[in-house]
């Protein structure tokens, strides 16, 4: 990654409530629209700052995917803003994102959400999502149904398929994608890798996971524990891979009690795998 590279872009974002600031960061092919609802509930309490992240939704599309970049591009928002320090929520990619910034600016977190990742290196579970949306015909594509159809025979479950294609868009009487494919393929490998850690964040850590998930295993315990000293796991029984969506209710009761009370809210229940 060249210097330009990692240079900072103006992020797209959306802002509601008031109080603590709260960072919402996504995972790869996602956009600040899966995560509106959390940021309404959270709002309630908080100043909830939504993004796009680099080269998704609606932010700029440029060269560069590494997760310093995405950091300097959260650290200038956050300047922007006028925010010193703020909790920051990160789901799969923008999981190890929000622990790459914990760890390179603990001044500025206060608290950190891990949302099902560990910080490690992962397979590439997602050659199939990429060859389903290679599958898309976008010069002759009629719909978002039909380009379900298309990504089926490489992607089987409906609800991925329906996550991929909301982010197609029209634009003059052509449909594309809303996130920069090109990039996304170019950045895979380094986006799948987890760069080092100093162990330098000592603030509250809370990871939690699916537990029909497989990207949080037992292993990960003492990985995570050494790298977030002061971190807790809680597991949400009726969830996988996206715990925000698949159990709400229990999500929200996690990340509000973390917020109120950091890891001592769970020291009555087993928070840890």
């Amino acid at each position: 990654m060249t210097t330009n590279d990692n240079a900072a872009v103006d992020l797209h974002f959306e802002e509601r409530g008031g109080g603590l600031p709260v960072i919402i960061m996504h995972g790869l092919f996602g956009s600040l629209s899966n995560w509106r609802g959390i940021a309404r509930s959270l709002s309630e309490n908080y100043r909830v700052i939504n993004v796009d992240l680099r080269n998704h939704g609606r932010s700029p599309h440029v060269p560069g995917l590494s997760y310093e970049a995405m950091a300097n591009d959260i650290v200038a928002l956050m300047d922007r803003l006028g925010i010193e320090r703020a909790h920051l929520v990160g789901h799969s990619l923008g999981g190890k994102l929000g622990m790459v910034l914990a760890d390179r600016y603990p001044e500025r977190v206060a608290r950190l959400v891990v949302v099902d990742i560990a910080p490690k290196w992962y397979p590439p579970w997602h050659k199939d999502v990429f060859a389903a949306l290679d599958a898309v015909d976008l010069d002759g594509l009629e719909s978002r149904e039909q380009a379900r159809q298309q990504m089926a025979v490489h992607v089987f479950e409906p609800e991925v398929r329906a996550f991929l294609a909301a982010n197609l868009e029209q634009e003059d009487g052509r449909w594309r994608w809303r996130f920069n494919l090109p990039e996304l393929k170019a950045a895979y490998e380094h986006t799948s890798d987890m760069p080092p850690l100093s162990g330098f964040y000592l603030g509250p850590a809370l990871f939690i996971r699916g537990a029909q998930s497989a990207y949080i295993e037992m292993d990960d315990e003492a990985r995570i524990a050494r790298d977030f000293p002061q971190s807790c796991i809680v597991t949400l029984e009726r969830a996988r891979h996206w715990p925000h969506i698949e159990d709400t209710p229990g999500f929200l009761d996690a990340v509000n009690r973390f917020f109120a009370h950091g890891c001592q809210a769970f020291a009555g229940d087993r928070p840890s795998l």
